[in-house]
C-alpha cells in the first residue's frame, strides 16, 4: 500500500491492490467535519449564511459491487472560522492549531474532485454533508450542484432494519449491526469507513433499487443548524438561542405557538410567518454530558393541509387533557 502525505496529515491517498472499479461507475462514501462560528453573532452571512465551514474531508471509493477501491482524506484550512468552536473541538479532537496545517478549500476540493473520477455517486450518512458541501462550494464560487445526486444511507438502513426513527447516529447503527468501533469517531476518514462497513451489512442492490421511492417520502430541510451547550433539553423552548429562528424567505423572526413532543427530547410545530410562508420546525436534542445537550434545529417547507392536520392534533391533545382533568 502506497501513501502520499502532505503536511501534518493534511492529505493522504491510498491505492489498494483491488482496482476493479476502474472504467466503471464507483460509489464514493463521503463524510466531512466542519467548524462553526463561535457564536451566532459571528456567523458569516455574506455571500451566504455559513452554518458550517469544512475542515476535513474523508471518503471511501468502491466499485459497483461495493468492493474497496481507494481511500481519501484531506484536512482543510478554513478561511472564515479559523478558531475551533469548543463543541466541535470536543467531538472531533481537532484543534485551532491543526486547522493551520490543512490546504485551502479550493485546493482540497480540486484534489477530491480529481480523485472522485468521472462516473460516481455519493453515499452519505444523513442529509447534512451534501448541504454543507454545497454551501462551501457556493462560498468559494464553485459549482454548488456537485454531488447532488446522492444516496442517504440512513433511508436504506431504516427500511432494512425497521428502525423506529429517521435520524440515527452512525455509531448507533454500527452497534446495532454488530460492527465493532475501535477508532475515533467524528474523524472524516474513520466515519467514511464506518459508513462503508454499514453498507456491507445491508442489501445495497435492493436499497439502491428502492431509493427513489424512499427519498420521495422525505423532504430535505430548508435550514438546519445546531445550538450547543443547552443545559436542560426539557426546557429548551425557554432558551432564546433555540427558538430564535429566522424565516428563510423574509428573514424575520418566526412566531411560535404550541409544540408537540414525540418524547422528552424531540418536538415540532407548524408556524406561519408574517410573509405568509408556512413552515414545519423540528427540534432534536442530543445528550453530550451531564447538563450539556445540543439541539438540532430544522426548518421545512410546509402546506396548508399539513397545518390543518397539525391543528387537529393539537385539538385532540387539548381534549385528552380535559378528559384527564375530569377523571382526576
Amino acid at each position: 500500500m502506497a501513501a502520499r502525505k502532505c503536511g501534518r496529515s493534511a492529505c493522504y491517498l491510498t491505492k489498494t491492490a483491488h482496482l476493479s472499479g476502474c472504467g466503471n461507475m464507483n460509489y464514493i462514501i463521503l463524510d466531512m467535519e466542519w467548524n462553526q462560528a463561535l457564536s451566532r453573532a459571528k456567523t458569516v452571512r455574506s455571500p451566504i449564511v455559513l452554518n458550517g465551514e469544512i475542515i476535513q474531508i474523508g471518503a471511501i471509493k468502491t466499485d459497483e459491487d461495493f468492493e474497496l477501491v481507494d481511500r481519501f482524506k484531506i484536512n482543510v484550512r478554513p478561511k472564515y472560522y479559523k478558531k475551533m468552536n469548543p463543541y466541535v473541538e470536543e467531538i472531533t479532537g481537532i484543534s485551532s492549531l491543526d486547522l493551520t496545517c490543512g490546504e485551502t478549500f479550493p485546493q482540497a476540493f480540486r484534489r477530491f474532485y480529481e480523485w472522485c473520477g468521472n462516473d460516481f455517486r455519493f453515499i452519505t450518512w444523513g442529509f447534512d454533508d451534501i448541504g454543507i458541501l454545497s454551501d462551501n462550494l457556493k462560498l468559494h464560487g464553485l459549482d454548488d450542484t456537485f454531488g447532488r445526486n446522492y444516496i442517504n444511507l440512513q433511508l436504506i438502513y431504516n427500511r432494512q432494519t425497521k428502525a423506529p426513527q429517521l435520524q440515527c447516529s452512525l455509531s448507533a447503527a454500527a452497534e446495532k449491526l454488530g460492527i465493532p468501533i475501535d477508532v475515533q469517531v467524528h474523524d472524516a476518514a474513520n466515519d467514511a469507513y464506518l459508513t462503508y462497513e454499514v453498507c456491507k451489512k445491508l442489501d445495497m442492490t435492493l436499497g439502491i433499487a428502492e431509493y427513489s421511492e424512499l427519498a420521495s417520502k422525505i423532504s430535505e430541510p430548508i435550514f438546519r443548524d445546531t445550538v450547543p451547550k443547552v443545559k436542560d433539553c426539557k426546557k429548551m423552548l425557554l432558551d432564546k438561542r433555540v427558538t430564535d429562528i429566522k424565516c428563510p424567505a423574509c428573514k424575520q423572526k418566526l412566531p411560535f405557538g404550541e409544540w408537540l413532543f414525540t418524547n422528552g427530547k424531540n418536538c415540532r410545530t407548524i408556524t406561519r410567518c408574517t410573509c405568509n410562508e408556512v413552515y414545519l420546525v423540528k427540534l432534536k436534542a442530543a445528550f453530550i454530558s451531564e447538563g450539556n445537550f445540543t439541539v438540532v434545529r430544522s426548518v421545512y417547507a410546509s402546506t396548508e393541509s399539513e397545518a390543518n392536520i397539525f391543528s387537529e392534533k393539537l385539538r385532540k391533545r387539548a381534549e385528552a387533557r380535559e378528559r384527564h382533568k375530569k377523571n382526576v
